[in-house]
């Protein structure tokens, strides 16, 4: 490790990666370190897609770029029927270690078990790093100091902090000046107050809607996953963007979203008027038992009771209309999120005002840049955080190196 850099990566995850490569290949004659405190690079990366690594959607903004980035470095990728992009082998791993051997190949050095453990801005420019881990002895400043004209604050947000996201970077950012938005797990399962230990394991297609006092804010079709105290799937976690704790939450679940109301109330008739059936098997091949448990007992039937005693009764009518009702709206009371351990992206972050958008240099501090989840950005699942991480990274490298090269006329 040496004294000096021309420019600093703080973690060698997705974004920091991208930026060192970019870096590194702009011009021959500069010097770029990145600093990873975990025993290897791209724990995250490694992990993501359940290992398959969705690395980025057709919907995204700056997708040529981030594909001409992926070719350069040697990642073939294929498209999947709703858009997302997966490296062909869906092997997020592989991803990993192709980006760590170009950073290298292009010169760029990796420092493992390196954790920066505090930065300032040097009155005249520049930056002094101060670099603790297995490698350099104690934490702090007692550890190895260095200096670099850039530095990238590359070290992710707060989910999954076992893989090195701590939320490092938001402590720095917020020394040197910078506003940090409100830190909130985004894409995880969200609590209810109900118990739904008898729903524990379901999978069911539905529509979820999401109502913020009384206001329906966000609806998604999707699987829905049923916990003992919690929602799940897809369409959960994206609507675990929408949520925060000061407000008043209800989820609303149609479990046959492709009926419409009148339609649906015939084919419920039709079900109840088949010789020898009870309620329950009424509703077999419609919905999943559990859930048909639940809206039965919703709508005032019991799952035992005779389907044609129901329909002929006095009340038969309405019944069946609660019955309907209850399949298409069940309402859950939000709870709270899960936690920074269940969690794939921090919503919240370096605020997007205070970087400019074309190189991700800072606004406030010259030579200071920000990529990846530090910022407060959050997508939704299906590649979107990842691309944000690529993009932002390989403008954060051209800019660092531009910015380089820039001093060097």
């Amino acid at each position: 490790m040496k004294e000096s850099y021309d420019i600093a990566i703080i973690g060698g995850g997705a974004s920091g990666l991208a930026a060192a490569v970019t870096a590194a290949r702009r011009a021959d004659n500069i010097s770029v370190a990145v600093f990873e405190k975990k025993d290897v690079t791209g724990k995250k990366l490694s992990a993501t897609g359940n290992g398959r690594c969705n690395i980025s959607n057709i919907r995204c903004e700056g997708l040529e770029q981030v594909m001409d980035f992926f070719g350069s470095v040697g990642i073939s990728v294929r498209k999947d029927e709703e858009g997302r992009f997966y490296p062909y082998g869906e092997d997020a791993g592989e991803v990993t270690s192709l980006l760590t051997a170009c950073a290298l190949n292009e010169g760029a050095e990796i420092f493992l078990n390196s954790e920066i453990t505090g930065m300032e801005a040097k009155p005249g420019g520049g930056f002094l790093l101060f670099v603790g881990g297995k490698e350099t002895g104690a934490a702090g400043k007692a550890g190895k100091r260095i200096e670099a004209k850039n530095v990238l604050l590359a070290a992710g947000g707060k989910s999954y902090a076992s893989l090195g996201t701590t939320g490092d970077g938001y402590i720095m950012a917020r020394k040197l000046g910078h506003s940090v938005g409100k830190l909130v797990p985004a894409l995880t399962a969200v609590e209810v107050c109900e118990d739904l230990s008898a729903l524990k394991g379901v999978r069911s297609k539905a529509e979820v809607s999401l109502y913020k006092d009384g206001k329906m804010i966000f609806s998604e079709r999707g699987e829905v996953q049923f916990r003992a105290d919690s929602l799940s799937g897809i369409c959960i976690m994206n609507m675990s963007r929408f949520i925060r704790r000061e407000y008043d939450y209800e989820i609303g679940i149609n479990a046959v979203a492709d009926f419409g109301g009148d339609e649906l109330l015939s084919i419920i008739e039709s079900r109840f008027s088949i010789k020898g059936f009870n309620a329950e098997e009424a509703l077999k091949t419609l919905v999943k038992r559990p859930l048909a448990e639940l809206a039965l007992r919703s709508a005032g039937i019991k799952p035992e009771e005779k389907a044609s005693a129901v329909l002929r009764g006095a009340d038969g009518r309405q019944r069946l209309d609660n019955l309907a009702g209850a399949l298409q709206d069940m309402r859950f009371e939000v709870k709270g999120l899960k936690g920074w351990n269940e969690a794939q992206v921090t919503a919240g972050g370096v605020s997007l005002a205070e970087v400019d958008p074309l190189t991700m240099e800072s606004k406030i501090v010259p030579g200071l840049f920000f990529s990846g989840e530090v910022l407060d950005y959050d997508g939704p699942c299906g590649g979107y955080n990842l691309h944000h991480a690529w993009l932002t990274g390989i403008r954060a490298g051209k800019g660092m190196a531009d910015r380089c090269i820039e001093f060097t006329r």
